[in-house]
C-alpha cells in the first residue's frame, strides 16, 4: 500500500525537518572562533592513572568488535542448517562465490558508481553552500542533509513513487539502486568539503580573480584541487555506507540487483548463516581497509558530520 506508506513517510518527513529548520537557525546565529595565541598544555600521564583512564575506552572498543569477531570465526565453520559444528572450512566462502557473486559484484559497481557522481556533486555543492552565502545555498545546504535525517525505508518508498510510471520507469533496475546511494550518502562528502573549505581562506580565491583568472576556472584549477583530500575522505566514507546499506535498498532490489548488506538479510531468513556469515566479514573487511585509507587521507583532522 504506497498511499498509506507514504502518508506515514510525511509525518517522519515533517517532523525531521521542523527539527532541521531549528538547528539550522539557532547555529546561523553563533560565530566561534579558535584563539590560537594560548596553545593547550600537552600533559602525558603514565603509570595507573593511564590505566583507569584508557581501559574503559578499550573495554568499550572490546564489546563493540566482538560481535563482528564472532561472525568472522562462524564465517570458517561448517554449518549443517541447525548449528555451527567443530572444523574448519573455506566451503562457506566457495558457496558464495559461486551462487552469489553477482550480488557481490552489485555491491561494488553500484557504491563506485555512485561515488564518482557523489564527488562531482560534492565539490559543487559544498562550495555554493560555503562560499555563496545565499537564500538558494541555505534551502540547497536543508537539502542535501534532509536524506541524512530520514530513514531509509522512507527514501525508498519515496523513489518507488517517483519512478514507477512512465516515462521513467526504475524500479526494480540498477539505476534507482544507484540513485538511491547518490541521495542518501551525499552529505558525507558535502560535509567533509565545506569544512575544508572553512579553513581556506577567502584570499585565495580573491587573489586568483584579481589576476585576470575567472571564478569558474579557479574554482576548477584551485579551489577544488585545495577541496580534494576532503571530498576523497568524506567519498571513502560514503562509499563504505554505500555498501552497507540496506534500509532503502531493501525497498528498491529486485533479484538481479540485490547486494551484499540484502542479501545477508535474505539468508538469514532462509537459516543460512555460514554464506550470511561469510558475507558479512566480507564486508567488515572491506570496511576496515576503507576506513584505514580515510584515516592517512584525512590525517584524523576531517570532521564529516
Amino acid at each position: 500500500n504506497a498511499y498509506m506508506a507514504s502518508t506515514l513517510s510525511l509525518i517522519l518527513v515533517f517532523y525531521a525537518l521542523v527539527i532541521m529548520c531549528i538547528q539550522k537557525f539557532y547555529i546561523s546565529k553563533k560565530n566561534y572562533v579558535m584563539n590560537a595565541n594560548r596553545v593547550p598544555k600537552i600533559e602525558i600521564i603514565h603509570g595507573v592513572k593511564l590505566f583507569f583512564l584508557t581501559f574503559p575506552i578499550y573495554l568499550v572498543v572490546f564489546i563493540s568488535m566482538l560481535p563482528q569477531v564472532v561472525v568472522t570465526i562462524c564465517s570458517f565453520l561448517p554449518w549443517n542448517f541447525t548449528r555451527f559444528e567443530k572444523g574448519f572450512t573455506f566451503n562457506n566462502y566457495a558457496i558464495i562465490f559461486k551462487r552469489l557473486g553477482v550480488n557481490i559484484k552489485n555491491t561494488f559497481s553500484f557504491s563506485t558508481a555512485a561515488i564518482i557522481a557523489i564527488i562531482v556533486l560534492g565539490l559543487m555543492i559544498s562550495y555554493i553552500v560555503t562560499k555563496r552565502k545565499t537564500l538558494i545555498s541555505s534551502i540547497m545546504d536543508l537539502l542535501v542533509m534532509f536524506p541524512y535525517v530520514i530513514p531509509g525505508s522512507v527514501l525508498g518508498i519515496c523513489l518507488i513513487v517517483a519512478f514507477n510510471k512512465s516515462p521513467f520507469i526504475l524500479t526494480g533496475t540498477s539505476f534507482i539502486m544507484i540513485i538511491s546511494f547518490i541521495i542518501r550518502k551525499l552529505p558525507f562528502t558535502v560535509r567533509s568539503g565545506s569544512a575544508y573549505l572553512y579553513q581556506m581562506d577567502s584570499s585565495i580565491d580573491e587573489a586568483s580573480i584579481s589576476l585576470g583568472v575567472s571564478p569558474m576556472k579557479t574554482f576548477f584549477i584551485l579551489t577544488s584541487r585545495l577541496m580534494l583530500p576532503g571530498i576523497l575522505s568524506g567519498a571513502i566514507l560514503s562509499w563504505i555506507a554505500c555498501i552497507n546499506e540496506l534500509s532503502s535498498s531493501i525497498m528498491l532490489y529486485a533479484g538481479r540487483t540485490s547486494t551484499i548488506a540484502v542479501t545477508i538479510y535474505t539468508e538469514t531468513f532462509r537459516n543460512a548463516h555460514n554464506t550470511a556469515a561469510a558475507l558479512a566479514t566480507i564486508l567488515t573487511f572491506t570496511t576496515a581497509i576503507a576506513l584505514i585509507v580515510f584515516l592517512k587521507l584525512s590525517k584524523g583532522k576531517v570532521s564529516v558530520i
